[in-house]
């Protein structure tokens, strides 16, 4: 039995214990404004957390929170319990340390790559592409879905994107850096290599405009993308939304365009400068060996034209829209931060399925892993260990058995 209550209240800075269902604290949190999910003891599964998590997306306001209530009527914060928080610590680190210039040189420079596609003696170097990325760009191209869910789809905390993420890992830039690092292992010089680097290339390029698209989306204050639901193409379709944002306005996912006005304006301006002109170094052949080894055969005409239009069409599209930037003063912020010290009702939280929770109120901890499969209805835990028994046995017979013949004729031998 799913039970979902959403009331609009507000959270309290008083006891949490209510003998008589937790009533009295309904009604004295009604007057706030704030919706509250109440999740009744015994309700709590995958299904009900993820009806909150879609709930929350769609609402407009941001004062939410995700209650427990016990059998005794006591309320807890409802939190989740399976490493959300190490994840939220890593990806506001890596939000601190992205280098949005760096992003955009390597989207460029990676260019060059395509003016050789079609030259048999040009031979590229997919190994050192994959340790540059891997390594060097590693803020720059990480969690790619992570940051499309939180700042294009809206969802409202981390620990709500494990629940509605089939990816446990960071799997795109492990993906891209794989073909990448196996593609380097073929024949070199062979059409299959240049065709899989180029791949890879682009699938590298790919994620950097997306997080470069995904930054620039909130720093837009651009309204959640609605799209697809809570279908399985609802990810895919805002990674290539968030990657055209990116190609269009990719100044504009740069940490210090937040300051707008003027200084947004001169930001564009300076890097456009800068990216540009270090594109244009990258056109030397000294410099583009360290990516394609023969690179005097290559024609960069193409390349150099298509990215000079872009370059002009991109810092027109980023001037105008970092100039719509409102600019906060330090007074407006200093006074935004004394209201929220003052009246500190709801604190972030990336734990919370719906992204806030009651401070003064105590922690109700789940893990989902608990409200996963229960396995086969319709076979016993005896059957299923006997099962399991003899599908061991038969896979290390298996295993064993493929070296059986040539072991047994070097005995005969």
């Amino acid at each position: 039995m799913h039970i979902l209550c959403i009331f609009h209240l507000s959270p309290i800075q008083d006891q949490y214990e209510n003998k008589d269902g937790s009533r009295a604290t309904i009604d004295q949190l009604k007057e706030f404004g704030i919706t509250v999910y109440i999740a009744e003891h015994g309700s709590i599964d995958m299904y009900l957390l993820q009806q909150v998590v879609q709930h929350a997306m769609s609402c407009k306001s941001d004062k939410r929170c995700l209650l427990y209530r016990d059998t005794n009527g006591r309320l807890y914060n409802l939190t989740l319990n399976n490493g959300c928080s190490g994840l939220a610590g890593t990806w506001k680190s890596l939000l601190v340390s992205f280098s949005g210039i760096q992003t955009l040189v390597a989207l460029t420079v990676l260019t060059r790559t395509f003016g050789c596609s079609n030259i048999s003696d040009a031979i590229l170097k997919p190994g050192y592409i994959s340790l540059i990325l891997g390594l060097i760009l590693y803020e720059e191209i990480s969690h790619v879905w992570l940051n499309v869910a939180m700042f294009v789809r809206g969802v409202p905390s981390v620990g709500a994107y494990t629940l509605l993420s089939v990816f446990d890992s960071d799997w795109p830039r492990k993906a891209v850096v794989f073909l990448l690092a196996i593609t380097s292992a073929m024949d070199e010089g062979s059409s299959t290599q240049r065709y899989c680097t180029l791949v890879g290339i682009g699938l590298a390029m790919l994620l950097l405009a997306a997080n470069l698209g995904s930054r620039a989306w909130y720093f837009m204050k651009w309204k959640p993308l609605s799209c697809c639901g809570g279908t399985f193409l609802a990810p895919i379709v805002s990674l290539f939304v968030a990657a055209l944002v990116g190609l269009i306005f990719p100044y504009i996912g740069f940490n210090k365009i937040q300051a707008g006005g003027k200084a947004a304006v001169q930001l564009v301006i300076i890097n456009t400068i800068i990216v540009a002109g270090l594109f244009v170094v990258s056109d030397l052949d000294v410099i583009q060996h360290f990516l394609i080894k023969g690179s005097d055969s290559c024609n960069q005409d193409n390349v150099n034209i298509t990215l000079g239009i872009w370059f002009a069409m991109t810092s027109i599209t980023s001037i105008f829209a970092a100039k719509s930037i409102a600019v906060v003063s330090n007074d407006d912020q200093l006074e935004e931060e004394g209201e929220d010290d003052d009246d500190q009702l709801l604190v972030e939280d990336h734990t919370s399925p719906c992204g806030y929770k009651i401070p003064n109120f105590p922690d109700h901890p789940v893990d989902p892993v608990y409200f996963g499969s229960k396995g086969c209805d319709c076979l016993s835990l005896k059957f299923e260990v006997l099962f399991g028994l003899v599908i061991s046995v038969g896979v290390g017979f298996f295993v064993v058995s493929t070296s059986m013949y040539d072991y047994m004729g070097a005995i005969g031998s």
